[in-house]
């Protein structure tokens, strides 16, 4: 048996162990908060068993799996993937049936946290904890040993997983939320029901992506490469400027970098020995930049781009790491240690956040050239209202360190791109009335409990002046996630539109 055999067997297992556990629990102790949890933590190890079962194969066929890997730590998406894949598996997916499983998943892990833990700052009145009747953890004992047999007689080399496979596509396509959104969608599920089969559904899913995708390169390539190599316009090339930009999660793929410096632009990237998560950008400018300006039109350029950057990969990128943001020594000892033994402590270890951890490969890149094109089109006003309010949130969250803590500062700031951008493109008429309804245009659709805390959140960053109550960095982040998931599309749309006035170009080599 292979380490993913051995590994599904161990996920079955415990999963047993903790439902031997739970039934013991409930019935003789009667406790069922611990008996839903120990179902819960079942369950968990069915769903674990599943990606790592899918994960075997494709490593398999050609040692790619970063698509499941990122998964096994996250708690609700083992929960859905456990309750989830019966209707996958038979091919009867709905869409109200995954937005239920999504909901039930959600609502199952949120249940058990309430029903675990005491809750410090309840409301005058409120229980301590919450309580799970004993109905309720007999009712998820008995799913998930339903579900564990299930699995269990599972052909899992039935499932075809190569690098080219549509389940393979569909996987993948479904790890990243802008596409999960549009897949999960409405329009898609209609088009399931008038296929009638999983597989040509998804076959008509990756056309449509991947016509998406062909159409927003050449937007790209008309943006960053004709409009800036017109020698009329730029002169012959006379500077080169090199900069680093480093993500705190973020890597990118050499066959990415490939493609892109694969066009005649005047922006090169390239990868850093030694460092994943780095990459060198170089700016050609041309004889039209004199020498008295060759400073700051490098890091006009330098820093458009590194927005593009933050929005487009919708991670994180400054110009360095904040490697050494909580440590203000040189050197702690023990004196009570061995000698020569070294102590290291840090008092601040940067922003406690998840930033999106991906390898940026094309479809990414040429997002990023889409930002960095549109963003570059916008007048200086509503430049200097959107991309210098983005730059400032970033530079407030990179700077964030052990003696000074910017985080209400940052989200303002991303706060006030958002607002300028939902007003320019006409989403937002600058009222408090009408800030909900702008979200709704803006955004896709959120869950009722998360939509109003972000419109409270919103509101809250109006008043002035302002209320630091609760910015967190984890709020900045997730203020700077709104203003990339809302300009990425504004960003898209003004391409097209660009696209649909702009006089025919020469063909260029394909990307």
């Amino acid at each position: 048996m292979d380490d993913s055999g051995q590994t599904i067997e161990a996920c079955f297992s415990n999963a047993r162990d903790f439902l031997r556990a739970a039934i013991r629990v409930l019935n003789d102790e009667r406790l069922p908060n611990i008996a839903f949890h120990l179902a819960l933590l079942a369950l968990e190890e069915v769903g674990k068993a599943v990606l790592v079962g899918t994960r075997g194969i494709a490593r398999t066929v050609d040692n790619e799996t970063g698509f499941i890997d990122s998964r096994l730590d996250d708690h609700v998406f083992k929960l859905f993937w456990a309750l989830w894949t019966p209707s996958f598996a038979r091919g009867n997916i709905s869409r109200e049936e995954f937005e239920n499983l999504r909901g039930l998943a959600r609502g199952m892990h949120d249940e058990r946290l309430a029903a675990l833990y005491v809750a410090p700052d309840r409301q005058e009145g409120a229980a301590a904890i919450g309580s799970v009747s004993e109905d309720r953890a007999r009712l998820i004992i008995e799913l998930a040993e339903a579900r564990l047999g299930m699995e269990t007689s599972r052909d899992w080399q039935s499932l075809d997983l190569g690098a080219g496979s549509i389940l393979r596509w569909f996987l993948d396509a479904t790890g990243t939320p802008e596409k999960r959104d549009l897949i999960f969608g409405q329009k898609s599920f209609d088009k399931l029901a008038e296929l009638g089969q999983v597989r040509e559904w998804m076959t008509w899913l990756k056309e449509q992506f991947d016509q998406a995708e062909s159409e927003a390169r050449n937007y790209m390539q008309r943006e960053v490469v004709h409009a800036t190599t017109d020698p009329a316009e730029r002169g012959e090339d006379r500077w080169k400027v090199a900069v680093r930009l480093y993500s705190t999660a973020q890597s990118i793929r050499n066959s990415a970098i490939g493609s892109w410096n694969g066009r005649p632009t005047w922006i090169r990237l390239s990868t850093v020995q030694n460092d994943k998560q780095a990459i060198e950008v170089e700016f050609t400018l041309g004889t039209v930049v004199g020498r008295e300006q060759l400073a700051l039109a490098g890091f006009s350029a330098a820093r458009l781009f590194l927005v593009a950057m933050n929005i487009g990969s919708t991670g994180f990128w400054w110009w360095s790491r904040p490697d050494h943001a909580g440590r203000y020594y040189q050197r702690l000892t023990d004196l009570d240690a061995p000698s020569g033994m070294k102590l290291d402590v840090n008092t601040y270890s940067g922003p406690k956040i998840e930033w999106s951890r991906e390898a940026l490969k094309e479809p990414q890149l040429t997002r990023i050239g889409i930002c960095f094109g549109m963003a570059g089109r916008l007048d200086r006003p509503v430049y200097g209202a959107i991309i210098d309010s983005y730059f400032a949130a970033l530079a407030l969250v990179a700077k964030s360190d052990l003696s000074l803590d910017f985080a209400p500062q940052a989200s303002e700031r991303f706060a006030l791109c958002l607002f300028e951008a939902m007003r320019h493109f006409g989403d937002w008429d600058g009222t408090n009335e009408n800030l909900e309804t702008a979200i709704a245009k803006g955004f896709p659709p959120m869950q009722e409990e998360t939509r109003q805390h972000l419109i409270a959140l919103l509101r809250q960053l109006r008043r002035q002046p302002l209320d630091p109550a609760g910015l967190t960095l984890e709020r900045a982040a997730i203020l700077k996630h709104l203003c990339d998931v809302y300009l990425i599309q504004r960003f898209e749309q003004m391409a097209q539109g660009v696209a649909s006035t702009s006089p025919a170009e020469p063909s260029q080599p394909s990307p």
